[in-house]
């Protein structure tokens, strides 16, 4: 026989809800996030971010759904600065064309090219 008394429903606290949303996904995901964002900061230094939005939304059956976005910034190795010179054509190349350019005479001795001979 019941006792009329029915049970309150479970609340959930932001830390339950990411553990039961989706069976623990969204934190499992955080976590390799988190690590591969320390991982780059160790290499590269620098600064990083993960950052997570938990989008709710009111549903006709008066249900709210909740979609997470894991979004995450983690510093990348700076690229090398590399010194170039303008052609009158506007094209690279790595020689200044306001120098004489001069042969390199151990290149052209190695290629067999010698004068001495």
């Amino acid at each position: 026989m019941a006792s009329g008394k029915t049970q309150a429903p479970e609340t959930l606290n932001m830390l339950t809800l990411l553990q039961r949303h989706r069976r623990g996904e969204i934190l499992a995901e955080a976590d390799v996030a988190l690590q591969d964002v320390i991982a780059a900061i160790t290499e590269h230094g620098g600064k990083g971010k993960v950052t997570l939005t938990l989008n709710l939304k009111m549903e006709k059956g008066q249900q709210i759904s909740l979609t997470p976005d894991l979004r995450f910034e983690k510093p990348r190795r700076p690229m090398a600065t590399g010194i170039y010179f303008a052609t009158d054509d506007n094209q690279l190349t790595r020689n200044d064309p306001q120098q004489d350019w001069v042969a390199d005479d151990v290149a052209r001795r190695r290629a067999g090219d010698r004068d001495d001979d």
